[in-house]
């Protein structure tokens, strides 16, 4: 016996990967992704697999300036700028990046420690239906009527400047 409902049924749509959502979000936003994964040369939004599904997201400055805070570093220079502004313009991005991220709303980003955000998938959050009454008001059609209200006498800041009260007809 062959089932004739079979070719009507489909699966589900199975969500994109993380990491290429993620990406997608960060671009929108105009974030760069880097062209490489090589920490060393990487400048950008990187983002790479990390366990239970989740991504790791970081934030890469140019590599002159990475170079630059090295050189200090190298040199005894503690609070060098290009340190400073190293190590803070990468943590500001990654709290721009959760924040971002969060506000997406299907994902759940930890800043961790300043190295990085990790990023997981929220599982899905069934929501009920609205009743009819939760719903605005819909204008009827083929009345032009909603609810029994007809829409040019609706309640409108406008009132009276784009429809005259005086005019019953609607003519002019």
């Amino acid at each position: 016996m062959t089932d004739e409902t079979a070719p009507l049924r489909r699966k589900p749509p199975r969500p994109k990967p993380l990491a290429e959502e993620v990406r997608r979000v960060l671009a929108s936003v105009g974030l760069p992704g880097s062209d490489t994964a090589e920490r060393d040369r990487a400048h950008g939004v990187v983002v790479t697999d990390a366990e239970d599904g989740a991504v790791f997201v970081e934030w890469f400055t140019s590599r002159t300036l990475r170079e630059t805070a090295a050189t200090e570093q190298r040199e005894a220079i503690i609070q060098g700028p290009a340190a400073l502004l190293h190590r803070d313009g990468r943590s500001h991005m990654h709290h721009a990046i959760a924040a971002v991220l969060r506000a997406h709303g299907s994902m759940k980003a930890d800043l961790l420690a300043d190295q990085g955000v990790l990023v997981k998938r929220l599982p899905d959050i069934l929501t009920r239906e609205p009743a009819p009454l939760d719903l605005p008001p819909t204008a009827d059609h083929n009345t032009g009527q909603s609810g029994g209200e007809v829409l040019s006498e609706a309640p409108t800041p406008m009132r009276g400047f784009l429809i005259d009260e005086d005019d019953e007809d609607g003519d002019r």
